[in-house]
Order: C-alpha cells, then structure tokens, then sequence
C-alpha cells in the first residue's frame, strides 16, 4: 500500500499543478500577483495583517480562490461546500488518530498543524495521499497483531474536547462559504476571508488543547467529572459529528445545481480558455474537482485500514445502527447525569 500512496500523491500533484501550468491559469494567477488586477477586473488586495512579508504568502490563496467565490455559480458552490466540509473532516480524523493507543506524542500537535499547512499550501490531491503513506504503516501492523487499539484518547478531559473541536472544524468552512452565498460582501471582505482562512489549521491545531484546559477549568468550577468510561463515548460523538456534517454538505451536493447538473459540479472541463476572464475561477474549479477524485482514492483504502485495526471502529462496524444511536445516548448521559451532580453540589 505505501506504493500505491506514494504513486497517488504524484499523481495529484500533476493533476493539480501539472494541469495549472499546461492550461496556462498558473500564467494568469501570475499575471495578477504582477499587475494587482484580476482578469474580471477585481483589484486584489495585498495587506491583510499588516506585516508585507507574511503578506505575500496570503496573496497567491487571495487570487485563486478570489473568482470562483464570487462568480453566482450555483455549482461551484456545490462543489465548494462539499470539499471544505470533506476537509475539515478529514483533519478532524487526523486529529483523532494522532493518539496511539490512547496517548499522544508530544509533537502530536505540530505534525497536525504542518499537515494543516502543508495540504493549503499544496493541494488535498498532493498531500492526503501523503499523510496516508507516512502513516499506514501503523495500522496495517495493528491489523495483523491480535489485539485491536483503539484510536483516540484514553483520557476522559482529552475525549470530552474532542466534541467542541469537531463542532469549530465543521463550521470553519463558513469563512469560505460566506463569500459564495452573500451578495452583500464586498471584493476586500472577501479576500480578507480568504486570507484569514488560511490560519484556520493554527486555530485547529490548538483548538483541543485550548477546550481540555476550558473543560478542566469548567469541571473544577461545577465540580463535575465525566466518567472514565466515557472517553470511547467522547471520541465516537465527535468523529460522528464531524461526519455528519462532511456527509450533510456532500448530500447538499449531490441534490444538484441549478445550472449544468452534477458534472458541472464534478467532472473537470476538457478545456480551459487562458484568453477568458473567468480563467482562474475555471482554474480553481478544476484544481478542485481533481481533489475530490484523488482524496477519495486515497481515503477509502486508507480509513478501511484504520477500520481493521481500531478496536472501537472494529466494534462499531459490527454494530448494527442502533448501535450507533446508544453510543451517543451514553455520550449524552454522561454529559447530563456529570452536569446535574455538579449543579447539585453548587446549589
């Protein structure tokens, strides 16, 4: 499997980067980063924090997304919510699975944040595939070994912040959505969201160990204490909810566009016009639509995997649905039941 990860990250290097150079958008992201005008006429805006050194490397995300999030076009906005919300899921699972038999490496939270900027920097299509073959090798030796791990924190406080992490991940999308959905947000608004979204893997990275000190913090002053066993309980809910919402935003997808129907949302052009004004915006779609081909060859093998050797996710797919219900009926009930004592101590 590491050959065929490794094969697949090149592949999507050149189905992203490859395809920009040939096509000529990559000339014309250039064009714009030179003159500080886009091809629809849009001026791009160049200072966002301030600093016009760390500046630039907002710009070149400024430019490609700039068009495709203002174009009114109903497929594009498709193929948007279901990708951003694909990815903050699968960075959910990468936070989760940064965990190794219930304990956590203390470099756990930078290689979750390089990740992070790595795939914005790069491409889901480039980097995914690489993440899988840096980290199969883990899980194809505890599928083979006779005892199932289970993936995530054994600490309670630690699997009860992973609930609040999944709930950030899954609306951080918005600061991208937004732009694509409201006619009222001006050209500089919506390049400011662009940039500012790309600090969203710091502010995921150290969202988890921010809600564990809050949760501990909130424990202590409610006098609560969640029950030990329900750690599993914690860490299903949250990868629960954060696939709940990946899979809400795929299903808005799939309900089809208003204008050329599903392959408009995720079938890449045969061609791409350099001389047009929408070059970037065709740009960014189809760098874009070769993401989602790409992630889901290298994710389904990859969380197969995952699903062989992992204990809980072992159990789970035994399980029929309802199952899956009692899980979170635990969840909840620890929440409640934790909560009502403590109210009861305060009172």
């Amino acid at each position: 499997m590491h050959t065929y990860f490794l094969g697949l990250s090149l592949v999507g290097y050149d189905a992203l980067w490859g395809r920009m150079i040939r096509s000529g958008v990559a000339g014309s992201v250039g064009s714009v980063k030179r003159t500080g005008t886009f091809p629809n006429g849009d001026v791009l805006r160049t200072s966002f924090t301030g600093i016009s050194g760390f500046d630039q490397f907002l710009v070149p995300a400024v430019i490609f997304y700039n068009n495709i999030l203002s174009n009114g076009s109903s497929a594009d906005r498709m193929l948007l919510v279901s990708l951003f919300t694909t990815m903050q899921t699968v960075s959910h699972c990468m936070l989760v699975l940064g965990w190794d038999r219930g304990k956590r490496p203390p470099l756990a939270i930078l290689e979750h944040l390089s990740w992070g900027v790595f795939n914005q920097a790069w491409g889901a299509a480039a980097v995914y595939p690489l993440y899988c073959f840096t980290h199969i090798e883990r899980f194809l030796d505890d599928a083979h070994g006779s005892e199932k791990s289970d993936v995530g924190p054994s600490d309670v406080n630690e699997a009860f912040a992973l609930v609040p992490t999944a709930i950030l991940g899954a609306i951080t999308p918005a600061m991208l959505l937004y732009p694509a959905f409201s006619s009222s947000c001006t050209t500089g608004q919506r390049q400011g969201l662009i940039a500012f979204y790309r600090f969203t893997p710091l502010a995921l990275a150290v969202a988890h160990p921010a809600c564990c000190w809050g949760q501990r913090k909130l424990s202590a002053y409610l006098a609560w204490k969640p029950a030990p066993a329900s750690a599993k309980a914690y860490t299903m809910a949250s990868l629960m909810f954060s696939g709940f919402a990946a899979a809400a935003g795929h299903l808005w997808a799939l309900l089809g566009p208003s204008e050329g129907g599903l392959r408009r949302v995720f079938w890449p052009a045969e061609y791409i016009d350099k001389a047009s004004t929408t070059v970037i915006a065709d740009g960014a779609r189809d760098f874009l639509q070769w993401d989602i081909f790409v992630i889901t060859a290298a994710l389904v093998p990859f969380a197969d995997q995952v699903l062989k050797s992992s204990a809980l996710l072992h159990r789970l797919k035994r399980r029929k649905w309802f199952s899956t219900r009692s899980t979170l009926s635990r969840c909840r009930t620890g929440i409640f039941t934790g909560s009502e004592d403590g109210f009861m101590k305060l009172s």
